[in-house]
């Protein structure tokens, strides 16, 4: 695949450098310039080790989305080293929502999918926005495209009414989560990528492991939001009309379930580790508030870019990013990620 040729540097107006090339899946090869505006000097260094992209949330004391930041703002360290970083600060707020949304259709998913099917149509308004586009994928013992990506709203309106529970027990979220970085890397460049998990918490039957799994998502740049539900207390907020008790119809079995599926919470452990959020909900009106909380901290992330270190072995690195003066509210990004082995240009 080509990538597209990198554009220049700016500086902005705190005298910081800010990149407006267009950012990409960061599993491409790419070129960072670094230019030392701070020391009156521009020494330019090249490598091949794969560009870095970091989505950040900032937030006040009350919660709500800090805007305006600029490059010079941030501090980012990787192993507590500071690393130069790019905020792509107005390719960021034009950038279109590209989303995958995974749907759990499994047995114990038949009473959440009684509210889950009457919002498709939030999921282009709310959350991908203008010039976004969705997927929608479900998940049980298989992992099925019920909607390639598309700017449609009845399209994706559509896949979520036409969801139907399976009647199997499995629900294998890590395999489907895997796919949808396959189908992810097809994206264009430019664009804020992201996974919308809609299901229990927990995985039963992937082939593939947690590890694994986190492992390749550090890579991508893509962010994993999560909106879980308790199947047993969802069967409680479903009008009469609309439940369907699962198909061995047994609150027993789902008790044995969970204890066969262990502790693990996995869509917890997806969000953490890509810097997304995770929320729950039991109401039809719960699930519709959390859709549109998930939209405005989408539109609202910053896009940071930065070069690893090149190295002879993959190794997790621990990153932090903070922002200058700022004593209270938050800073949400993902925790780590896992080098990319290379070697210098000679």
């Amino acid at each position: 695949m080509t990538v597209p040729a990198r554009r220049n540097l700016v500086g902005n107006r705190f005298g910081a450098m800010t990149s407006i090339y267009p950012l990409r899946t960061p599993t491409f090869v790419l070129g960072l310039l670094v230019v030392a505006s701070s020391l009156g000097q521009e020494p330019t260094v090249r490598t091949t080790v794969p560009l870095q992209v970091i989505p950040v949330s900032v937030e006040d004391a009350k919660g709500h989305p800090i805007s305006g930041l600029q490059a010079s703002d941030f501090v980012l360290l990787d192993n507590g080293q500071p690393r130069p970083a790019t905020v792509d600060v107005d390719d960021a707020i034009a950038a279109p929502v590209a989303m995958v949304v995974l749907v759990q259709t499994s047995d114990f998913a038949r009473s959440a999918l009684s509210k889950i099917r009457k919002v498709g149509s939030m999921i282009s308004g709310a959350v991908t926005g203008a010039g976004g586009t969705a997927a929608v994928l479900s998940y049980d013992e298989k992992v099925i495209v019920r909607q390639e990506f598309t700017d449609d709203p009845d399209k994706v309106t559509a896949a979520f009414r036409n969801l139907e529970a399976s009647g199997e027990a499995d629900a294998r979220l890590l395999d489907a989560v895997l796919a949808t970085l396959d189908l992810i890397k097809t994206r264009p460049a430019g664009e804020r990528q992201s996974i919308l998990i809609i299901g229990q918490n927990r995985d039963r039957g992937s082939k593939a492991k947690l590890d694994d799994v986190l492992k390749r998502l550090s890579h991508s740049g893509v962010t994993a939001y999560a909106l879980t539900y308790s199947a047993f207390l969802t069967a409680f907020t479903t009008k009469a009309s609309e439940y369907q008790p699962a198909a061995n119809g047994s609150y027993i079995e789902g008790l044995k379930q969970a204890a066969r599926v262990g502790k693990a919470n996995t869509t917890e452990a997806l969000a953490q580790g890509s810097g997304g959020i995770t929320m729950s909900f039991e109401t039809r009106g719960k699930l519709e508030k959390d859709l549109i909380g998930i939209g405005g901290d989408l539109h609202s992330r910053y896009l940071l870019a930065f070069t690893p270190s090149s190295e002879p072995a993959s190794s997790y690195h621990k990153l932090t990013v903070q922002v200058r003066n700022q004593s209270t509210g938050k800073v949400r990004a993902q925790p780590g990620y896992w080098s990319i082995a290379t070697s210098p240009n000679p």
